[in-house]
């Protein structure tokens, strides 16, 4: 039980650092391409723009949590997490004006929501590619060591 609060702790930290990390990236773009009144609008509700970062890095990191176990499947666990991410993103993003939403545009707005979905999934694959490389080199290095013969030490 210990272990399984400290592990929804890590995650819950990850999210946020997330959160932060994209919300600066953000402000930094928006700097770069000459975006200053966005970003005023951004300043003026700091707090808020901030704490909705967080709250969107939390429902998208702490919700990854979900690929330490082993059910349900693969598919079914990249659904929840991609449902709650967006489930959370969205709304969030609409309420603090990241996505314009309007009634009379909905085109617009459902553009602006599948760019959010292929934001997230490719965020979500670079992680995917990202962990699949890493699973690759520590099963490399566990056959390399299960074929070492017995009286083999890393010295010679």
């Amino acid at each position: 039980m210990k272990q399984t609060v400290k592990l929804v702790i890590k995650y819950i930290l990850y999210g946020i650092s997330w959160g932060c990390t994209s919300f600066v990236i953000m402000c930094l773009s928006y700097f770069a391409w000459g975006e200053e009144d966005i970003l005023m609008q951004i300043c003026k509700d700091f707090a808020r723009q901030a704490l909705g970062a967080m709250i969107v890095g939390i429902a998208c990191g702490s919700t990854s949590i979900i690929y330490q176990f082993d059910r349900p499947s693969g598919l079914f666990k990249t659904i929840i997490h991609f449902c709650v991410g967006m489930g959370v993103f969205y709304p969030v993003g609409v309420y603090l004006g990241w996505i314009p939403f309007h009634a009379d545009r909905i085109i617009f707005t459902v553009l602006q929501f599948l760019a959010s979905c292929g934001i997230f999934m490719l965020i979500w694959s670079c992680f995917y590619l990202f962990n699949r490389n890493e699973v690759k080199k520590i099963n490399k290095r566990l056959r390399e060591l299960e074929h070492k013969p017995e009286n083999y030490t890393d010295e010679h």
